[in-house]
């Protein structure tokens, strides 16, 4: 929040708030865990990745799933960079 008319504790007050309604609607989830480092995702990402990027099985996956013919380079990302990008021209 940059609005100078609430003070600082008025800003914590209300963060501290929609956290609150966030943590309480996922079931006591947490929504973010500082902790995480990017390193602790390559287990989790790596593999998906790899089916898509580097399977010998790439061609006939981008068949099954329609996108064989798509002008996307790479096909398959993770994330997009561009996609960010266009999004927050929005």
């Amino acid at each position: 929040m940059t609005n100078p008319n609430y003070s600082t504790g008025e800003k914590g007050d209300t963060c501290s708030s929609i956290m609150s309604y966030i943590t309480g609607v996922s079931g006591d989830v947490f929504p973010y865990d500082s902790r995480i480092f990017g390193s602790d995702w390559d287990a989790v990402e790596n593999p998906t990745t790899n089916y898509f990027t580097i399977s010998g099985r790439v061609n006939e996956i981008y068949d099954l799933i329609h996108v064989s013919d798509s002008t996307k380079r790479p096909v398959f990302e993770m994330s997009s960079d561009r996609v960010s990008v266009a999004f927050n021209d929005d």
